[in-house]
């Protein structure tokens, strides 16, 4: 396991400046606040404010691309599944006039499997995206795996390894498209009320549509309270 994760920090370390200075990608900071409380043993709420800035416009009135609060909740059910669902609220470029809105509501199933004496998150979701300019259907599927860095268990103080990939397709009556999502990152486990996480995602989008493939980097801070 130690000669494992020492392969994959050495990837993400190769990795990460190579993102990170690409010419033909557009850069993306996406920092995010969320507060996370339970009302029973089964029953979990959520709030987040998430804002996407463009690195590269960060000298002009576009460097907001996106300001996103989001609400979203959970029920536990038998052998680690939950369902849920919730409402995201997006307000692009706000500092432009003519700013687009869009309302997004979404169901979602999230289950375990186990990878040896680990666990493997896996999280279905199926959102309805009510846009200023259209309606827009979308399915996801994504696979986590985050490995500690420090033993075999995640004890407070302690930091570990984030591994995410997300696939999805977006569809309505008259046009489909697809985006791919891989995610490296690096997660400081305070306690059981707070964590930080620090990653970098490579998205692959507009993988159906005419006008060819598109790329994007995001780096996300995340801040995480219970």
């Amino acid at each position: 396991m130690n000669f494992l994760k020492f392969k994959v920090l050495l990837v993400v370390a190769v990795l990460l400046p190579v993102c990170a200075f690409s010419q033909q990608a557009d850069l993306i900071w996406n920092p995010e606040l969320s507060y996370s409380w339970k009302t029973s043993d089964k029953l979990g709420f959520k709030t987040k404010l998430s804002v996407f800035n463009s690195i590269r416009d960060f000298d002009n009135k576009a460097a907001i691309r996106y300001i996103e609060p989001q609400f979203t909740f959970s029920y536990a059910l038998s052998g680690g599944s939950k369902i849920g669902g919730g409402y995201y609220y997006r307000l692009s470029t706000p500092m432009i006039d003519g700013y687009q809105y869009e309302h997004r509501f979404l169901q979602q199933l999230g289950f375990v499997s186990d990878l040896g004496d680990r666990k493997l998150d896996h999280r279905l979701r199926l959102e309805q995206r009510v846009r200023s300019s259209s309606y827009q259907n979308r399915l996801r599927y994504q696979l986590s795996y985050d490995i500690p860095l420090e033993g075999d268990e995640l004890d407070s103080g302690e930091k570990y390894l984030i591994l995410k990939d997300e696939m999805m397709t977006a569809f309505n009556k008259d046009e489909a498209d697809a985006e791919n999502r891989a995610t490296v990152g690096l997660g400081w486990y305070f306690n059981s009320k707070q964590k930080f996480e620090l990653g970098l995602q490579y998205r692959t989008q507009d993988i159906f549509s005419d006008g060819g493939i598109s790329h994007l980097f995001l780096l996300n801070t995340s801040y995480s309270l219970k």
